[in-house]
């Protein structure tokens, strides 16, 4: 056998690697393109770059110098088209198409004209909403008026708020029998004419619920439709978000039945689908005022057909042992009224000298008589045994008290934005129960305003006081404490407090703190803040001491909640060291 010439062999890979296969190499005129267009604003360049054939297609792999002229071609045309939804109707345009050495350069220099403004606007509407005020006003309000500019989105934006609204408020065939829109290009104007059919205004007929896991009766108070009142859309939303914020159902249909009409009566169905009855809940994490933590949790979410709930928590940390159990009832109005009874074992051991175990047996009422707005009344009895260094004590306390609470947020541009304030007052008499007498308001107060789209200040505050004789009598959990992650930053976890002569920390009567802070979002779901503390538990208000904390952090947005890292340090200690907060949860 005689082996092939190795030169031979060489020589003919060389060729195979060089022959031209198909899909080897790009097609020898492949052109490539810059798209220019100059003379419009932001708005109107990027819809006309959004609209260009030559724009969309200039990194094609298959575009080759004839399809780059076929387009170039089109562009005037698409540039005239892309315009006229703003009002721009008889554009001039220069384009020009040159050669580099790269491939090609598509110049197009837009000078867009004088716009079509709006002569004539006839906006009417008939049957029984002519005299509706929410539809008279939309059309008072309509998003274009008399010399206003032709802009389309404008229009189609008005058109459909008018006709969403009719079908809202219970004009349920309600049609646009004329939409049209006249344009007069040469005269650089145009007319106008919509006219709404509403028809009649429907009322609500009878809810029908077709599930029962608990009692009807307790159904029907989370509705507040009554029969034959104006038909609302947003009250079947409002009824479905409040049956399915009730935790008994994993799905709510709350749907209209047209078909089944009487008169003008709309039957309303609610079709649910029971939840799991049991709910169970884990948790780790880490704080630096509680170290390492962890939760169980159980939830009983339906106990029997009245709806009431049972729920137990067990919270363990380093600093904290806390086992709670509760029992919800709903009342009146179970959207917003209920009532809970809880037990509570709490062993606080915040440092080697300071330790408190309390028994909490309580009931409470809890209302929101109105959106944003929360009132909470209690009564508990507690029992406390305490050991401070080498004193040792215990307390009995029958403390009622209340909260009025307000919450209001919104979420914008990625950003959290609102305003928190609750006012409490609780006390006891010790003619009733109670080792001490005592009363004590506590006003706390958080406010987060955006100063531009990526930055925002927050304020925080909280002032608390204690009207009491027998100070030494009062528990440890009633007292006041400052210093942590959610008070004074570069302080110790309620370390900032008076203290007796053996340096043992007492806890104060009065409390003041106060905390502004800048964040900044530096890109999605991260900002970097700057803040500075104060604040103080003390006894004389005539001796008040604030001390002061300053520090950074760093923010990051997860889809529960933030989580908050700083390092902080105590200007009033200047000898002291970094501190590192930890904090994950709610803003507000």
């Amino acid at each position: 056998m005689v082996l092939p010439d190795p030169r031979r062999l060489l020589f003919l890979a060389v060729l195979l690697c060089a022959w031209p296969w198909p899909g080897n190499s790009a097609p020898a005129d492949q052109a490539r393109v810059e798209v220019v267009v100059s003379g419009l604003e932001k708005p109107l360049r990027e819809n006309v770059l959004a609209v260009l054939s030559i724009d969309q297609e200039k990194k094609a792999a298959d575009l080759t110098e004839s399809r780059v002229l076929r387009l170039h071609k089109l562009a005037r045309k698409e540039i005239q088209t892309a315009l006229q939804p703003f009002g721009y109707y008889q554009p001039v345009v220069e384009s020009e198409l040159t050669a580099t050495e790269q491939g090609w350069k598509a110049t197009y220099r837009v000078e867009p004209g004088e716009p079509v403004r709006v002569a004539a606007l006839n906006i009417s509407i008939v049957g029984e909403g002519a005299d509706d005020p929410v539809l008279t006003e939309l059309i008072d309000r309509f998003p274009l008026q008399q010399d206003d500019i032709l802009v389309h989105s404008h229009y189609e934006d008005g058109k459909t708020r008018l006709l969403r609204a009719a079908l809202n408020r219970g004009y349920l065939k309600a049609n646009l029998a004329e939409h049209r829109i006249r344009v007069y290009p040469e005269k650089h104007r145009a007319d106008i004419d919509l006219t709404l059919a509403s028809g009649i205004r429907y009322e609500f007929g009878e809810v029908n619920f077709s599930d029962f896991v608990i009692n009807r009766d307790l159904l029907e108070r989370y509705s507040d439709i009554e029969t034959g009142e104006p038909y609302a859309g947003e009250k079947l939303l409002e009824l479905q978000n409040a049956l399915f914020d009730s935790d008994y159902f994993s799905r709510v249909e709350v749907s209209p039945q047209l078909d089944q009409t009487d008169g003008r009566q709309v039957p309303i169905e609610v079709a649910t689908t029971p939840g799991k009855r049991h709910r169970y809940s884990f948790g780790v994490g880490y704080g630096t005022d509680t170290g390492a933590r962890g939760t169980v949790g159980y939830k009983n979410r339906r106990i029997n057909r009245r709806g009431h709930r049972f729920f137990s928590t067990l919270r363990l940390s380093e600093l904290q042992e806390n086992l709670t159990a509760g029992y919800v009832i709903p009342f009146r109005n179970p959207r917003t009224d209920q009532w809970e009874i809880s037990a509570s074992l709490i062993n606080d051991h915040p440092d080697s000298d300071r330790e408190e175990e309390t028994s909490i047996l309580g009931v409470s009422r809890r209302i929101s008589p109105r959106p944003n707005w929360v009132e909470t009344l209690y009564l508990t009895y507690r029992q406390d045994s305490y050991q401070i260094g080498t004193d040792k004590g215990q307390t009995l306390q029958l403390v009622p008290g209340a909260i009025v609470e307000r919450i209001k947020g919104r979420l914008k541009d990625g950003q959290r934005t609102g305003n928190r304030f609750s006012l409490e007052v609780r006390g006891g008499h010790d003619g009733f129960v109670s080792d001490v007498s005592f009363f004590q308001p506590i006003l706390t107060a958080k406010v987060i305003h955006g100063l531009t789209r990526k930055s925002r200040v927050l304020l925080r505050g909280e002032v608390a006081g204690t009207l009491i004789d027998g100070f030494d009598d009062l528990p440890l959990s009633l007292r006041y404490y400052a210093g942590g992650d959610n008070s004074v930053r570069g302080y110790g976890y309620q370390r900032l407090s008076p203290r007796n002569a053996e340096g043992d920390i007492l806890g104060g009567k009065q409390k003041l703190v106060g905390s502004i802070e800048f964040d900044y979002m530096f890109r999605d779901k991260w900002s970097a803040a700057a803040f500075f503390d104060t604040g103080n538990a003390f006894d004389d208000w005539n001796d008040i001491g604030l001390e002061q904390g300053v520090g950074v952090g760093i923010r990051w947005y997860s889809p529960v909640g933030p989580l908050r890292i700083d390092l902080a340090k105590g200007i009033s200690e200047p000898d002291s060291e970094l501190r590192l907060h930890i904090v994950f949860g709610p803003e507000l």
